[in-house]
């Protein structure tokens, strides 16, 4: 492949240089430059890449991609260089051209949303399977290539646009015809950029609440960037192949009729685009009807445009029951019977940190759950509580160098819930973690209510806390272990400390003396 075939998406880029130069990988870290790859030069937040270009081109970079003037980079004579506006921008369309527009050779669903995304695409990838195709998915669990699965250990939702494009180039490779991704609101912003060229075929909205306002500045803004998914499904493709396929001539704007805010995702989509709605609440194409919820799962009426009929879901809590919604339109809606679609709702157990329970012989009920915003945790606590014939128990903390303002929010809606809370660690960074944890407490303290007053520690050692948690817990009681979920570990300055949370939630039965018998 030629510089010049990778940059056809790229109008503004100025080449200096010879636009022939063949190209033989792609790297955005000058670590893993190799002899005629080409090295796109980031400005992160940490680091600036244009420092890092004669370490590229000392392993042998046939060309760079940046933002500066050359001449302010002492470039050696007959280097290639390809000026951009903003080289992040830049890495996605690159990477889509470099990997052949993977996107456009198959059905490409995008989730989005606050809470819901990764239980979302995991189930929607099971209905589609279930129908009889093949997919491939990338969530914030798991990774998928057809019939290989794997555990997403990169800490991203969603991954940079090199790693998406060759993920969808594999799934294409290995006879996917679907690729079910989580979109996240940093992959979707403009600053980010990771999924352009992606090309979108069906968008999901799951819900909107109170997240990641650091990034974003404000929620219209957090909003205005989800909705980049919706507007994504009028993008053409420059794969002439893909144009022509009937495959991708159906696109599908699919949203939950609960979330106040769902026409204006709606209305971002192309005119073109069918238009499909969920929920409970208010009037839906699919909606469900007659929700009953325990600990042990959740059973509701379906109507839709497909038929009716009952579900009954292993998956608990009630907000499952929307992500079960959404999955089912997006089957329903791309052809897979509906009671084939209803069958694979039905078999599946649960997503790894999602809901998970504990099961130690212990007398009461543990589950790990990956909330950490205030709109989860008003869910999922608002659920568990009349589930609760004694205390609900909280082991909680919240991100360092990530939103400071949902912190006392946190402590606010698990005062309204919980008896008993611990707050700890979550990934304090570089923040101080007893800062953190400080400005949680002053949102239980501050929410105290004189008929039901919670109780809570301080207490940054994670296992300590997890510990102290079950210590308090009696027969009947629900404790919730909450903000971690999967993830495989806990990060303080810049180093990540290997963390399972259902593991130390097992150690910590174990030590108080319960095993399964």
């Amino acid at each position: 492949m030629q510089l010049r075939d990778i940059l056809a998406g790229l109008p503004d880029a100025q080449v200096y240089g010879d636009r022939n130069t063949p190209i033989t990988t792609l790297a955005y870290d000058s670590r893993a430059v190799q002899p005629g790859g080409l090295f796109v030069a980031i400005s992160g937040f940490h680091t600036d890449g244009h420092a890092y270009i004669p370490q590229a081109l000392t392993r042998g970079a046939g060309a760079i991609v940046g933002e500066r003037d050359p001449a302010e980079l002492a470039l050696p004579p007959g280097t290639t260089y390809v000026r951009v506006p903003n080289a992040r921008a830049a890495l996605a369309p690159i990477a889509a051209a470099y990997y052949g527009h993977p996107g456009g050779q198959m059905r490409v669903v995008g989730i989005t949303g606050t809470d819901g995304k990764t239980t979302t695409t995991f189930l929607t990838s099971a209905v589609l399977e279930a129908g009889g195709h093949t997919t491939g998915m990338m969530g914030t669990v798991d990774f998928k290539v057809g019939a290989r699965q794997w555990a997403n250990d990169t800490r991203q939702s969603t991954p940079e646009a090199p790693e998406v494009q060759a993920m969808l180039r594999e799934m294409v490779a290995t006879g996917c015809d679907y690729a079910v991704l989580e979109a996240t609101s940093h992959a979707l912003s403009a600053r980010w950029n990771r999924l352009d060229g992606a090309q979108f075929d069906v968008a999901v909205l799951t819900n909107v609440t109170h997240e990641h306002l650091d990034f974003h500045g404000s929620v219209e803004q957090y909003r205005r960037d989800k909705a980049r998914l919706f507007e994504m499904l009028g993008e053409g493709t420059s794969n002439k192949a893909a144009e022509n396929d009937a495959r991708k001539a159906h696109k599908l704007a699919i949203v939950n009729a609960d979330d106040p805010h769902h026409q204006l995702f709606l209305a971002a989509a192309p005119h073109r685009a069918t238009r499909l709605t969920y929920g409970i609440a208010q009037p839906a194409d699919v909606r469900a009807t007659a929700v009953q919820t325990s600990q042990h799962g959740l059973r509701f009426h379906v109507a839709t445009p497909w038929g009716a009929r009952d579900l009954n879901l292993r998956l608990t809590g009630d907000f499952n029951v929307a992500n079960a919604l959404a999955a089912l339109t997006v089957g329903l809606a791309e052809g897979v019977p509906l009671d084939t679609a209803a069958a694979a709702l039905e078999a599946i157990p649960g997503v790894r940190g999602r809901m998970e329970r504990i099961e130690q012989g212990q007398p009461f009920t543990v589950l790990v759950d990956y909330a950490h915003t205030p709109g989860a945790f008003e869910k999922l606590m608002g659920i568990v509580r009349p589930l609760t014939s004694g205390q609900l128990i909280a082991v909680f903390g919240s991100a360092g160098e990530r939103d400071r303002e949902k912190r006392a929010i946190q402590g606010a809606v698990a005062a309204r819930f919980c008896d008993f809370v611990v707050l700890t660690d979550e990934d304090p960074r570089l923040e101080d973690r007893a800062a953190i944890i400080a400005e949680i407490a002053a949102g239980v303290a501050a929410n105290q209510i004189a008929a039901k007053p919670c109780d809570y520690l301080c207490m940054p050692d994670r296992p300590a806390a997890i510990q102290a948690a079950f210590a308090r817990a009696r027969p009947g009681d629900i404790v919730l272990l909450l903000g971690k979920g999967h993830e495989a570990c806990i990060i303080y300055g810049t180093e990540k400390v290997p963390w399972d949370e259902a593991g130390a939630a097992r150690a910590a039965l174990h030590a108080l003396g319960y095993q399964k018998g």
